[in-house]
């Protein structure tokens, strides 16, 4: 479902409409509607990118699912680009009550000396900062949202919300939502 032909337009780059109510009887009708980013009209610049990431964020807001997931071209969040020697997945961020985010899993010294997040020139965007920052606003409506690689095993199971400590990837939940799955509960319970 093209954002551009579903009427969604933007002011500034931010958000001024759009029509949930395609999406909303899609998945009434039982199907799984596919939204990407798209350019739109912007009624201040004329036309702009609008971030599939964005899109999510503002479907979540409205429908509000039991979890999001992001599918990208990396198992997830890293400490630094994961092309690095050492780059670490970052199992699991919290998101506090203002939006503030913490690494919980795995426990790193000097947090903010080792996480660095980088975006292509080519992406216009905003790579895996504006998915953090999206997905962050997500989890702050008590969301979790499960980002890792596409066309892999464990996006089929982020899709079906079956996250288990096998599972790899990165959970960004809300910090007063406990995460089960990492501590030996189903994943039925997130």
């Amino acid at each position: 479902m093209s954002p551009f032909a579903c009427g969604w337009s933007t002011q500034g780059r931010n958000i001024a409409f759009a029509d949930v109510s395609q999406i909303s009887s899609a998945l009434a009708a039982g199907f799984v509607p596919v939204l990407h980013g798209d350019a739109v009209l912007d009624h201040s610049q004329g036309c702009t990118i609008l971030s599939g990431d964005v899109i999510i964020r503002h479907l979540a807001q409205h429908l509000l699912p039991e979890y999001v997931v992001f599918l990208t071209d990396v198992l997830g969040v890293y400490d630094r680009p994961p092309t690095h020697q050492n780059a670490k997945l970052l199992r699991e961020i919290a998101v506090d009550e203002e939006g503030n985010w913490s690494i919980v899993n795995p426990k790193l010294e000097h947090v903010e000396k080792q996480v660095k997040i980088t975006v292509a020139s080519h992406d216009t965007t905003g790579g895996m900062e504006t998915k953090i920052l999206e997905a962050a606003v997500i989890a702050k409506l008590g969301i979790n949202v499960y980002i890792t690689k596409a066309g892999t095993e464990h996006s089929l199971r982020a899709l079906k919300g079956e996250i288990t400590d096998e599972w790899l990837g990165t959970v960004i939940r809300s910090s007063k939502k406990q995460l089960h799955a990492f501590t030996g509960g189903s994943g039925s319970e997130l």
